[in-house]
């Protein structure tokens, strides 16, 4: 069992001269953190692998997309998540999630190289609390971040050093700022540090702005950039080393779906079990405040969706072209198809959706 709590593979692989995100390195003490948590992944064959998520809310837990893939890069839900703030050596079998909603634009990372949209909600079987509430960046707050190179912090269960010799136990972080250096990812973005770098366990950790008054979850931390063979990464050649993360904020759709089943299925606890109506309120609103913030987030969305749409019905004479466009469109919308492979099933979006190797199509 302890082998399975502490074996650690190379997370991910970013494209180019980037690395696979090892850990914190020369990082601060972050045990009984409020938020972060460890996870522990069945990547098939007696493999496991370690990363890190973000607790936000009692039963949702973000992470890196990789984080929940198997040795073929196919989607796995034996993913197991300790509590918030613990040691990685909590984690048991007992904690194993119930579900996973991940982008489906992420691509097959079984060769080693993080992608865009590398991100993941799960679905915890067993609630934790949410000592601290965690508010989701907006677009409007991301720009400003990054003009103002802001000050951002990061937390992961990643190895301690260099070495990899040590068994990760604890949680560390470190500081930085928001990177103006563009990623070449069009949903991700980067993290400054003169101070510590990531390593092996972190993928998944949360990039976090906290003030006085607000915890704000910018992004989840996904991969390093390289400048050798070193696992954590080294300072570039400007003296900073750079972290890699998803923009949490864009995939505000995404969250609202997880947080919508949980409350769905909380909704029917309460109808069973009116004797714990108080403990269940008390989640019930903690999901009702992200679903708020997660519906503001959409409302600017589609405010910015109705300027666009204002700005094309005032010309007039490209109005018959774009109609045509969207007609073509339209015929190519994706469709969805659920695969098997014994007792595993797998749902896949696309225009001319096929079923991954070893799988066939469901009656």
């Amino acid at each position: 069992m302890k082998k399975l709590l502490v074996a650690l593979l190379a997370l991910a692989f970013l494209i180019g001269g980037l690395t696979p995100v090892q850990a914190v390195e020369n990082g601060v003490d972050a045990t009984g953190n409020a938020f972060v948590v460890p996870i522990s992944t069945d990547e098939g064959n007696g493999k496991y692998i370690g990363c890190t998520g973000t607790l936000i809310a009692p039963s949702i837990v973000v992470t890196a997309g990789h984080c929940v893939l198997d040795a073929n890069g196919l989607l796995t839900k034996n993913v197991y998540v300790g509590l918030a703030g613990s040691v990685r050596s909590s984690i048991s079998l007992s904690d194993k999630i119930t579900a996973v909603q991940i982008t489906s634009t992420l691509q097959n990372t079984a060769g080693g190289k993080v992608q865009d949209d590398d991100l993941a909600f799960l679905t915890l079987a067993k609630p934790q609390a949410l000592r601290v509430p965690i508010v989701l960046a907006s677009e409007k707050q991301m720009a400003e971040f990054k003009s103002k190179a802001i000050a951002l912090k990061s937390i992961g269960y990643g190895n301690y050093s260099n070495s990899g010799t040590e068994i990760i136990t604890y949680p560390k972080s470190f500081d930085g700022t928001y990177s103006p250096i563009n990623s070449s990812y069009t949903n991700s973005a980067y993290m400054a540090s003169t101070i510590g770098k990531s390593c092996t366990g972190d993928s998944g950790g949360p990039i976090l702005n906290i003030t006085a008054t607000q915890v704000t979850l910018v992004g989840i931390l996904t991969g390093t950039e390289r400048g050798d063979n070193d696992k954590c990464g080294q300072k570039q050649s400007d003296g900073i080393y750079y972290t890699l993360f998803t923009i949490v904020g864009r995939y505000a759709n995404l969250a609202f779906s997880a947080a919508t089943d949980v409350m769905n299925s909380q909704d029917q606890t309460l109808s069973t079990q009116s004797s714990q109506i108080a403990n269940k309120d008390a989640q019930v609103n903690q999901y009702a405040l992200l679903r708020d913030s997660l519906k503001e987030q959409l409302a600017a969305t589609q405010l910015s969706l109705d300027t666009a749409n204002a700005d094309l019905e005032k010309n007039q004479a490209q109005l018959e072209s774009a109609n045509m466009v969207i007609a073509t469109l339209k015929k190519k919308l994706p469709q969805s198809i659920v695969c098997t492979k014994g007792k595993l099933t797998k749902r896949v979006t696309a225009v001319m959706p096929t079923c991954p190797k070893g799988f066939v199509l469901k009656d």
